[in-house]
């Protein structure tokens, strides 16, 4: 009986054993009949969009999506609605039925804290006067009974915004009342000009230009604006937007992105793509040598060219001639949309047109 057993066990080990042998081979088979990816150059070649990221045989090289969602520009600035103090604002204090305990003109120190009667260093920064009231009258409370402040602002400095580039007087604007776009470049004198054999013409590039809003491109383009009489396009400015008016007289191209010295280089002479790469310093540690973008013309309505510089340096591709003002952005990952790439140069482009024209404009304090 054992016998019978122990026979009986081993046939059936060894029909599990054929059927595995069989399923395996089987397998192996579909899986020969599948097109491999071996390196991220195969899958990105043709840059078409991903329709099943899950389904995708390499997920890793997915680029993240860039959500830089554009600013819009129009309605009534947001400021306005609600008000809030800073320093540099000046106010005038008052409490009922009490005219000799009225001041005026108490400035809110740089700290963002102000003082009346014995309510000392009150914070203020970032209140609504009726809240920086409240405030007051609570510490007031420990002092003085059933206290009714009144404030009313009678000079607002705290509020500002920058003008920079080819306009005559570029500098910080003190943001007092609803004030546009061409309101804020008449504040600045106007555009800069330059005259030829009697003709003057203007230095300012719109198509090249921008207003920044919290490190981002407000939604406006100011060449529309500028040179078609555009008026939808003449946003409203809020607190700490800066304006930069780009200059028309250079000739220089932008290499940003994932290079050893990204910035703005002259052109003296015509450079091609991978000419104008070397000049950055070549492709840094994180580079994707594959494709690279060539952004042309406005930044508002930007022509672009993804560019295969892995063929142009296998001498495959003829390399391309570069224009005047042409941005070259190498970026760090393989993208299969230009419009992601895009978000990131000109994102990057705000960041270095703003850096320059700081630095070229800093003046040093005297010792």
């Amino acid at each position: 009986m054992v016998k019978y057993h122990a026979m009986f066990r081993f046939i059936s080990i060894s029909v599990f054993a054929v059927f595995l042998c069989l399923n395996l081979q089987a397998q192996d088979q579909r899986l020969r009949g599948r097109n491999l990816i071996n390196q991220p150059s195969d899958y990105w070649e043709n840059l078409s969009p991903i329709e099943d990221p899950s389904a995708s045989p390499t997920p890793a090289t997915i680029p993240a999506k860039i959500d830089r969602p554009r600013i819009s520009g129009t309605g009534i600035p947001a400021w306005q609605t609600r008000y809030t103090l800073g320093p540099g604002d000046t106010l005038n204090f008052s409490v009922y039925d009490r005219p000799d305990l009225s001041r005026e003109n108490v400035q809110i120190a740089p700290d963002g804290t102000v003082s009346f009667l014995q309510a000392v260093a009150v914070q203020a920064n970032g209140l609504t006067p009726d809240e920086l009231r409240d405030r007051i009258e609570q510490e007031l409370s420990f002092f003085q009974n059933n206290v009714k402040v009144i404030i009313s602002p009678s000079d607002v400095a705290s509020k500002e915004f920058s003008i920079i580039g080819r306009v005559r007087s570029p500098g910080s604007y003190t943001l007092d009342r609803p004030t546009s776009i061409l309101e804020a470049i008449s504040l600045a004198q106007g555009i800069e000009t330059n005259t030829i054999r009697g003709s003057a013409f203007e230095l300012a590039d719109f198509e090249r230009s921008f207003v920044a809003r919290n490190g981002r491109k407000l939604d406006v383009d100011l060449a529309s604006l500028y040179y078609r009489g555009d008026l939808s396009q003449n946003a409203y400015l809020e607190p700490d937007d800066y304006i930069y008016v780009a200059s028309n007289l250079k000739n220089e191209i932008y290499v940003l992105g994932a290079v050893a010295r990204p910035g703005r280089f002259k052109m003296p002479v015509r450079l091609t793509v991978a000419q104008a790469i070397a000049e950055a310093g070549g492709f840094d540690r994180y580079a994707y040598r594959i494709k690279v973008l060539v952004i042309r013309g406005s930044i508002h309505e930007p022509e672009t060219h993804i560019v295969n510089i892995k063929d142009i340096l296998a001498g495959r591709t003829k390399d391309i001639t570069l224009e005047n003002r042409d941005i070259v952005f190498v970026n760090e990952r393989p993208f299969e949309l230009v419009e992601r790439a895009l978000d990131s140069a000109i994102f990057a482009f705000l960041q270095t047109v703003t850096t320059e024209s700081i630095v070229n404009n800093y003046v040093p304090l005297a010792d």
